[in-house]
């Protein structure tokens, strides 16, 4: 749609289109968060691309097997760059655009959260990968603020077990940040690809 427009024309084209707009859905995805410190995943410097080691933690199949794979996970949760990251002016603008009221939603593939620390309403962001800001029990479900979990592994338990109690028991379930997995979701995208009945 763009690639017969100058680039140094292309910004006064989406402008128009946003002008002209009553309500403007975004969707982001790792690029907008690298210029904040977080490197994505697949591209050239790319968290997978420099430690393949670092794809296969993020199978849930080898997440839920291998307490090894859960404690590396635990430390790679524990030192993310995420936590100390500050938005940037991507990040900024789409804040201005929800001000200007023309932000209807916003739709990310980001587990970081800038968008809503950069003042964008959680309201109105919709993290379809899930947040790491967020702990939840593979067992019973139970979610809980990622930090307090992170305070038991800096405070020495390598593969922390769910603590939810039901009144007399203590579940002890398996937890993990509250983010998809790269595998259901490719799942996902291919059923939902699917050409559909003929009529």
């Amino acid at each position: 749609m763009l690639g017969a427009v100058p680039p140094t024309d292309q910004i006064d084209v989406v402008r128009g289109w946003i002008d002209a707009a009553n309500r403007v859905v975004v969707l982001t995805g790792a690029g907008i968060s690298t210029d904040s410190g977080i490197p994505d995943f697949r591209g050239p410097q790319g968290v997978w691309t420099k430690n393949p080691g670092a794809e296969r933690r993020a199978s849930i199949q080898h997440y839920l097997e291998d307490p090894e794979v859960r404690r590396r996970s635990w430390q790679d949760r524990l030192s993310s760059p995420a936590w100390k990251a500050e938005p940037n002016a991507g990040h900024r603008a789409l804040v201005a655009l929800e001000r200007r009221g023309k932000l209807d939603t916003l739709v990310t593939q980001n587990i970081d959260g800038l968008h809503q620390r950069a003042g964008n309403d959680p309201a109105r962001v919709v993290e379809i990968h899930g947040t790491i800001h967020w702990s939840v029990c593979m067992s019973c479900g139970d979610r809980r603020p990622m930090p307090e979990v992170l305070e038991r592994v800096r405070a020495g338990e390598p593969d922390p077990a769910c603590l939810a109690a039901d009144g007399t028991t203590t579940c002890g379930g398996i937890l993990k940040s509250a983010t998809i997995s790269p595998a259901p979701a490719a799942a996902a995208m291919r059923a939902v690809s699917c050409t559909p009945f003929p009529p």
